[in-house]
């Protein structure tokens, strides 16, 4: 990552400068790309802002302390010492006196100081990107991801009630995104690659709630599309990109473990945040939504499951807030013979799922009677297999989803021979 030298602080400030007190609760602060936030926020006084100052310095490793006697603030860090007196215009950095360009302020019991002080005495770097109003900070010991071609076409999403990540389809706007990301949301900016934000207008053209998954469209052109790719294999090589924590476009890189219809697990890390990101292959083709983990599986939905949305909506976002998700039977019901006698059955997750239903019958027709696990009548959606069941001669199976206590349709049966 290219970062600016100290002399481009006076950019930075002078900028800073020309804003309105009005201004401050939009300024947005990162520390090592990720989003900080503050129990007292940052404000504007006098054409400045200040930050809560132990908040800074010991997210950057420091130790942090206040004498009352004196009336001090000390931080150390390896060879640096800080001090200061609030409401002086002055400070002490390793004995030496330093001027500062707003004096530090107590403000409900915390102490803040001007950002540039921090920025030039605390060992870390400060860019400013005037189209996001935000102010990054990175610490010396940060190390960037490697920025890849792939970068330009994930985004990261941020609605009034989460975070996520998204993934570019189109050059006129269409994102696709996990249905979790966008639920019960009424607004959503979209934050690209080059730091461009965009907070227009957001329309909900497609949704597959079962299966996770939402396509957005946005009014903005000429942006850049992931290629999809439905071929891949066991062992290929894998990138993930998304947003973990709001880190925007973080790398993680792993291999295909395993994959079926609709679903791809791999060892490329995902963490929360990350939903709704792309999972590409090593040539830079997507050919997965990163979507959800457990058990060290990391899942992805197939692009070409994505891909198949219809996209025969146009609903608002706000529309979000008083959506209602019906769940529906378990699609692509199915069975793996063993020679152990068993037969282990899979199906697609559905989202949202509390647990399912299993049915079992001797004929195609019924009846149907529902069986136990372990003493219990709850089944839980696993990989590589949900369940494995002993088999004499043909039977038939049935599967339903209950989530909130109320309980699908069941599935289309499928049939098991020994």
């Amino acid at each position: 990552m290219k970062r600016l030298v100290r002399g481009s602080f006076l950019f930075l400030f002078l900028f800073l400068c020309s804003m309105q007190t009005a201004a401050a609760a939009s300024i947005r602060i990162f520390l090592d790309d990720k989003a900080v936030s503050f129990a007292e926020a940052p404000f504007i006084e006098n054409d400045r802002v200040l930050v809560p100052m132990r908040g800074i310095l010991e997210s950057l490793g420091y130790s942090v302390a206040w004498q009352e006697e004196s009336k001090t603030v000390l931080a150390e860090k390896d060879e640096i010492q800080i001090s200061l007196h609030p409401d002086e215009k002055t400070a002490t950095v390793n004995g030496k006196a330093v001027s500062i360009d707003a004096p530090a302020k107590i403000r409900n019991g915390r102490t803040f100081v001007p950002l540039r002080f921090l920025a030039e005495y605390s060992g870390a770097e400060v860019t400013w990107n005037q189209s996001t109003s935000s102010v990054s900070i990175y610490s010396a010991e940060y190390t960037a991801p490697e920025k890849t071609e792939n970068n330009d076409s994930v985004v990261y999403i941020q609605t009034n009630k989460m975070q996520g990540s998204g993934i570019v389809l189109s050059a006129d706007g269409l994102i696709a995104t996990n249905y979790h990301v966008i639920k019960g949301a009424a607004t959503a900016q979209f934050v690209f690659a080059d730091g461009t934000i965009y907070q227009g207008t957001t329309t909900v053209v497609g949704l597959d709630t079962s299966a996770d998954i939402a396509l957005l469209r946005i009014e903005k052109t000429g942006l850049s599309a992931a290629t999809p790719a439905f071929s891949y294999k066991v062992g290929d090589a894998v990138t993930s990109i998304g947003s973990p924590g709001g880190a925007r476009n973080t790398v993680s890189t792993g291999t295909i473990n395993g994959y079926d219809t609709d679903v791809i697990s791999t060892s490329a890390v995902i963490a929360p945040g990350s939903s709704g990101g792309a999972l590409f292959n090593s040539t830079g083709e997507v050919i997965g939504m990163t979507s959800f983990f457990g058990d060290s599986h990391y899942f992805s939905i197939p692009i070409a499951q994505v891909l198949q949305v219809p996209q025969k909506l146009s609903l608002p976002l706000s529309a979000m807030q008083g959506y209602t998700y019906t769940p529906s039977a378990p699609q692509n019901l199915r069975a793996r013979l063993a020679q152990d006698g068993y037969a282990y059955v899979s199906w697609a997750p559905v989202y949202g799922a509390d647990h399912y239903y299993v049915y079992k019958s001797l004929t195609p027709d019924g009846p149907y009677t529902r069986i136990s696990n372990n003493s219990s009548e709850k089944w839980y959606w696993g990989y590589p297999q949900c369940f494995g069941i002993s088999v004499n001669g043909t039977c038939y199976l049935r599967v339903t989803t209950v989530i909130d206590g109320q309980e699908s349709a069941p599935s289309e049966s499928i049939k098991i021979t020994k």
